[in-house]
């Protein structure tokens, strides 16, 4: 509290009041702060680890923003979309609160800082490498050369499941993403502290752990690689399921393959396809074929049939013609994914597909094998065909799985009901009575069956537009 107050005596007016009015408050009562967070599984960590930093640093967590001195913003960059919900987020912060100080970070603060300085009501822009320090900022501190890309909660505010942050940053250059440019290069978190980690949240009771990163199939830390991570992990004793959040094509390999065969394995893989189109890979520069993908998927379902394996699919990327994309429906079909999430194509400034439909501008129509944007109409009627493909693919998956045990987390206990997700991605509902000594976060297993499921929660409709 004390650089607060000695950042109260350098304004007269601040979120709080008038400065007489803040130096009494600063006396007696924690600022009150409120939380807004956006985007992955990746970022709902960093924002526990935030809340932690606040909580450790005097400052009162609350929803309420009409009544927040603070509002710190954690924002998500993958998208437009993701773009435009962090600035309706920031200014309706600042409508429903004008003396509020709003802070953001993320990635969208990465990579847009002077954007976002320009909006009203912001009060700092903090960089992924320091949203760990939002508490000293707040206070007014300035960045430093510290760079904690793994600060963790060491109280536990996970509700069900745990997620351990393994790796950070990536070294790909995928044409159309702007990830690398939030999230710097690669970095790797240190094995013995995860793996100490992983044992802490195991005693806390979690009963599943939920490996993220942005890239973490390239997990190295002085020559333990992400394999030798996960077996470590799957020995660890006590009663958990693992499942990894997302991995890409070529980290699927035997190796990755066979840990389906082990007990503690959840029967979960979510393997960004993007196209089903070998010239659209090519252009997305994904390193990868529709061929080769196919085979890496198989090794895993050949040792697991039960699998979930879930996508990412990216419509009307600019070499996607209409035989591009009836390629990549009949891929997917093949394929028989459990879900696809859907992504029409987003134009990310400063990416190298991006730069090259600006050096096109006035040039001559490009011919169907070259790079042209898609009109909107199009890729929303596409995103609708790959959609009901989608449903179709789900709920087949789902009366599959009918009759078979699965291993489950109990997420939400209500009066008389326990809301469970399965080991391979299924949301159900059940009578608390079939297991009345059931606690939240608790591993147990479950006979599926169609009556199980929760409608509002099962592999609904994803379509980002």
């Amino acid at each position: 509290m004390n650089q607060l107050n000695q950042n109260i005596s350098a304004g007269a007016k601040t979120a709080l009041g008038t400065k007489s009015d803040l130096v009494s408050r600063a006396e007696d009562v924690h600022p009150r702060t409120a939380l807004i967070h956006f985007g992955c599984r990746l970022n709902q960590f960093e924002s526990d680890g935030i809340k932690a930093n606040l909580e450790d640093n005097a400052h009162t967590l609350t929803q309420n923003l009409r009544e927040a001195d603070f509002v710190v913003v954690n924002t998500c960059t993958v998208t437009n979309k993701a773009d435009y919900k962090n600035r309706a987020a920031i200014r309706r912060a600042h409508r429903l609160n004008p003396l509020a100080k709003i802070v953001v970070t993320g990635c969208y603060a990465t990579t847009d800082a002077e954007e976002l300085r320009s909006l009203p009501g912001v009060y700092r822009v903090v960089s992924n490498d320091q949203k760990h320090r939002i508490a000293e900022v707040i206070a007014g501190g300035e960045a430093d050369s510290s760079n904690n890309r793994f600060f963790f909660s060491s109280r536990h505010d996970f509700k069900s499941r745990a997620t351990l942050k393994i790796q950070d940053g990536c070294n790909k250059s995928c044409s159309y993403c702007k990830i690398p440019q939030a999230r710097g290069r690669g970095v790797s978190r240190d094995t013995q502290n995860t793996l100490d980690t992983a044992r802490e949240l195991i005693d806390a009771g979690f009963g599943e752990l939920v490996l993220t990163g942005v890239n973490i199939g390239w997990f190295n830390d002085n020559g333990t690689g992400f394999h030798a991570l996960v077996e470590q992990i799957l020995n660890l004793p006590g009663d958990f399921q693992l499942r990894i959040s997302s991995i890409e094509p070529g980290d699927v390999d035997e190796r990755f393959a066979a840990f389906f065969e082990h007990p503690k394995m959840a029967k979960f893989l979510h393997i960004p396809l993007q196209s089903g189109s070998k010239f659209v890979l090519r252009t997305m520069r994904r390193g990868y074929t529709p061929d080769n993908f196919m085979r890496r998927i198989e090794k895993v379902r050949v040792l697991c049939p039960d699998v979930h394996i879930g996508t990412d699919v990216i419509v009307g990327f600019p070499s996607e013609g209409d035989a591009e994309f009836a390629e990549t429906l009949a891929f997917c079909r093949e394929a028989d994914f459990a879900n696809i999430h859907i992504f029409p194509f987003s134009k990310r400034r400063n990416t190298p597909i991006v730069d090259w439909l600006l050096r096109r501008q006035g040039s001559a129509p490009a011919t169907r094998r070259e790079y042209k944007e898609i009109h909107g109409a199009v890729i929303r009627e596409r995103a609708a065909e790959l959609s009901r493909l989608k449903k179709s693919m789900a709920d087949a998956y789902i009366a599959r799985m009918s009759g078979k045990t699965f291993a489950a987390i109990a997420e939400r206990i209500e009066t008389d009901t326990v809301h469970f997700l399965t080991e391979n991605y299924l949301r159900g509902v059940m009578p608390l009575s079939e297991m009345p000594s059931l606690r939240r976060g608790q591993r147990f297993f479950i006979e599926w069956s169609a009556q199980r499921l929760a409608p509002e929660k099962s592999l609904r409709e994803r379509i980002t537009l």
